[in-house]
């Protein structure tokens, strides 16, 4: 069994896949820990996410509304989905803001790129701001089925992303880093 060390303290004795579906691994590691202590860390293997923020030429913000499992509830958030193996995260951008909405940006701006859950996953979003959008063709998957597209005043979004009514990660980053981003 070969040890892996890394820079940041942990040593991984060895693994184990404990699941492996279509979207995600999960991994069980036998680990050591910074401090020496001996353990178990289960960790997920997913593909990066491309999420954007569509601003149209009223200042108007694209969500999409969709129900969510864990959650078992609806929640509006903004488009974006998985980025392909090999594929760029800007041409990911691209095809989920028409697959989603129906909607083609000619402007997309990188905004950041953040890790969502860095205890349980390495995966990274990229957030992105599209603006100067274009018809396109609306293509969702079949677990998109229920999936309806809302426009939202800019002042609006903000204030449902400060009162809490849109919590999704990716949302609320999204919509505040492009109120600064628009702000002159």
């Amino acid at each position: 069994m070969t040890e892996h060390h890394h820079e940041h303290g942990w040593t991984r004795l060895g693994t184990e896949i404990a699941h492996e579906g279509p979207h995600l691994t999960v991994h069980r590691d036998r680990v050591v820990q910074p401090h020496g202590a001996e353990g178990t860390y289960e960790h997920v293997e997913m593909a990066d996410g491309a999420r954007i923020v569509m601003v149209d030429g009223r200042r108007r913000v694209a969500f999409v509304e969709d129900a969510f499992y864990p959650l078992g509830a609806r929640l509006l958030h903004v488009p974006g989905g998985a980025i392909g193996k090999g594929e760029d995260p800007l041409d990911a951008a691209r095809r989920e803001c028409e697959e989603e909405t129906g909607w083609c940006p000619r402007e997309l701006r990188h905004l950041t790129a953040f890790h969502p859950l860095p205890s349980r996953t390495a995966a990274v979003v990229h957030l992105y701001l599209a603006t100067d959008l274009f018809r396109g063709t609306v293509r969702r998957d079949p677990t998109e089925a229920g999936m309806t597209l809302r426009w939202l005043p800019f002042e609006e979004a903000v204030d449902a992303v400060r009162s809490g009514e849109i919590s999704e990660a990716a949302s609320v980053i999204g919509v505040l880093l492009a109120e600064h981003a628009l702000t002159p």
